[in-house]
């Protein structure tokens, strides 16, 4: 059954495709919410969020944000440059241990943890309007006023399906 808001996280540590550090959600958790996009580089839909992702992670620095990638750490790398990322893109390895804990139905699918460990907003696919209550959602959980997440992306398709 695909995890869903409400449901726990399942925990999980994986290595950086850029320099090979391991990441561990757990840890994450401890110094507050996650976001962790699961995306494939050939996907669209994965193409069309990163920029977004990327502007969150700018806006709200108490948030930790990490790509899971299902692809090699060279595509990983190359993914990374294009679409200009940079917080940590994390490799999801041959066996997709990540995708199948969370049972991803398609790419990207987005998933924002609070500390307690529980997501609270998941989302599959790519839609402009998800990124504004995405954003809210963050601010809510961080206390803080929401960030314009649209503002320079306006030429972004309204949506791009997973």
């Amino acid at each position: 059954m695909p995890v869903e808001a409400g449901m726990p996280a399942p925990l999980f540590h994986l290595n950086d495709a850029e320099n090979d550090e391991t990441y561990h959600l757990d840890e994450a958790l401890q110094r507050g919410p996650a976001l962790i996009g699961i995306y494939k580089s050939s996907c669209e839909a994965s193409k069309t969020v990163f920029p977004f992702l990327e502007k969150i992670h700018l806006a709200y620095p108490d948030l930790t944000v990490w790509g899971v990638a299902q692809d090699s750490a060279n595509v990983t790398r190359s993914f990374t440059r294009r679409t200009g990322v940079s917080f940590p893109m994390l490799l999801d390895g041959d066996d997709y241990s990540v995708s199948r804990a969370y049972d991803i139905v398609a790419t990207p699918s987005l998933f924002l943890i609070d500390r307690s460990g529980t997501v609270v907003w998941q989302r599959t696919g790519f839609q402009k309007a998800s990124m504004v209550e995405l954003s809210e959602t963050i601010a809510g959980l961080l206390s803080v006023v929401p960030a314009d997440v649209v503002a320079g992306l306006e030429s972004a398709p309204a949506g791009v399906p997973g």
